[in-house]
């Protein structure tokens, strides 16, 4: 069977959530699909050494008309396409079936800020739809992204399958992992960017609230911050008078990322929203303690190896950080929970299962 991959977005450094599942999806796709035959589509050269295999590789134009015109164009090479939704193509010849992998929907559930809003307003109140109704299958990253669908369009539930994402491997990095300073700690740690989504300005009161009883806490930050929404952040902390031990670090490498995940008090992951939440799955597999949001896709990842918490209630928060921080049995057994539980999620995994659905829904 001939599969197309839109790899859009395509990112090799620094990627973000949406970017990192791309290229792992990609690459672990052409690596369990020996008997097939891949085309990647990409506005960006796709890096052979990035992405290892046997595939051919299709330049699509920038730009929205452009890619509409091009992909309604595009020559009946492939018995399957898959894409993010709700990424171009909308329009395909008949002849091609298309998969559509949706990781989550936002701005249904939390109303965006600024640009952001007609920027939301396109991409899910007019693209989506029409995404949705072409695809002969969406691919949903949880069972909670999938019930999103259900509930804001108007999608038939069989149409609807739940493929869960994997997460990166950090263990192999630990040979190369380096030392954190000793003023960053004991501290916890949070791994995205720092946006409303991602609940910050709850985690910062939740660690305003701790430090009344553990001054000698800290808390980092790994990740892209900036604009507004940060500077609204260090006004709460500065008024809390806890901004000196809050450390915005930026984006880091494995190796680092692994190092800070690993000598972690907890992963504070409080989001109001996910697809799936795979800083989840990466601080457990390797075995750090976990707090997350009891919503969402978080609850459903975490299962019962973590604390779940109000992400709207930033006492609730700051009672989970001072559990993790005096409960050491507690501590034990969620690392025990969490290294099996991360068992259930790998990017080989995911794309044995879609290739699977590709070879029922293709040609």
């Amino acid at each position: 069977m001939i599969i197309g991959f839109v790899a859009e977005p395509y990112e090799e450094h620094n990627a973000s959530g949406m970017g990192f599942v791309v290229s792992e999806l990609l690459k672990n796709l052409i690596q369990q699909g020996k008997g097939h035959e891949f085309v990647v589509y990409s506005n960006l050269p796709v890096s052979r050494t990035f992405i290892p295999g046997a595939y051919r590789t299709v330049p699509v134009p920038k730009g929205l008309l452009k890619k509409l015109w091009w992909f309604w164009r595009m020559p009946d090479e492939v018995d399957v396409l898959l894409f993010v939704a709700p990424l171009l193509p909308l329009i395909l010849r008949r002849g091609i079936r298309s998969i559509i992998i949706c990781q989550e929907l936002g701005s249904q559930k939390i109303k965006p800020e600024g640009r952001e809003a007609l920027y939301a307003f396109v991409r899910d109140r007019m693209l989506m739809p029409l995404c949705l109704k072409r695809a002969d299958v969406v691919a949903a990253a949880s069972e909670a992204t999938r019930q999103d669908l259900l509930h804001f369009y108007r999608i038939a539930p069989e149409k609807v399958v739940v493929i869960y994402d994997g997460y990166q491997d950090l263990t192999r990095y630990a040979a190369r992992a380096p030392a954190i300073a000793e003023n960053m700690k004991p501290y916890f740690f949070f791994a995205g960017k720092v946006k409303p989504r991602k609940n910050i300005h709850g985690l910062a009161k939740a660690f305003v609230d701790l430090k009344k009883h553990h001054p000698e806490c800290k808390l980092v930050i790994a990740g892209d911050y900036g604009g507004e929404y940060y500077e609204r952040i260090i006004h709460i902390l500065r008024d809390g008078g806890v901004e000196k031990d809050v450390f915005f670090i930026g984006y880091i490498n494995a190796s680092e990322l692994y190092a800070y995940y690993k000598n972690a008090v907890a992963v504070t992951f409080p989001s109001l929203n996910e697809g799936f939440g795979m800083p989840i799955v990466e601080a457990m597999s390797v075995g750090t303690p976990v707090i997350t949001s009891n919503i969402s896709s978080m609850a459903e990842a975490a299962g019962d190896a973590a604390l779940l918490v109000d992400p709207h209630n930033p006492k609730d928060i700051a009672r989970a950080m001072e559990l993790a921080l005096t409960d050491q049995a507690l501590c034990a057994g969620l690392i025990a929970k969490g290294l099996e539980r991360a068992k259930n999620f790998s990017w080989q995994k995911a794309a044995v299962e879609f290739l699977t659905l590709v070879e029922h829904h293709g040609k």
